[in-house]
């Protein structure tokens, strides 16, 4: 008695499925490495405290933040996050790496904001 599990047209279906979401993954990434001039702001309650190219960025640079919650932002070439911080839930360091362009992470405690600004920046809604 013959118990295959998979049939022929099952397995055409599962590599059909796999493969599209391989090709999904690699132009999702794509799109975001296609060589747009990436700018980080960094505010805190509202002001700017730094503005930094991250296309242009050949070495890491880490600014420090000591007022009112101490914390260490790090930017890449491309790519910027929270380091570090003193707050209390450490959400902001729990958002990691922060590439495309519209992204922010935040920290509400030291109210600073980290937001990517880029040429091409997608919108997520539009509501009325």
């Amino acid at each position: 008695m013959n118990t295959r599990t998979f049939k022929t047209g099952d397995i055409i279906l599962i590599v059909g499925i796999v493969a599209i979401a391989v090709l999904f993954l690699v132009w999702n990434n794509y799109r975001a490495a296609s060589g747009q001039q990436l700018k980080a702001l960094i505010t805190q309650d509202g002001h700017l405290i730094k503005e930094i190219n991250l296309s242009d960025l050949q070495a890491s640079e880490s600014i420090n933040i000591d007022e009112p919650v101490k914390q260490v932002i790090l930017a890449e070439k491309g790519r910027i996050r929270f380091l570090s911080s003193d707050c209390p839930n450490q959400t902001c360091v729990k958002t990691g790496w922060l590439e495309r362009p519209g992204a922010k992470a935040v920290c509400i405690p030291s109210k600073v904001v980290i937001t990517i600004v880029g040429d091409n920046e997608q919108i997520d809604t539009f509501s009325y």
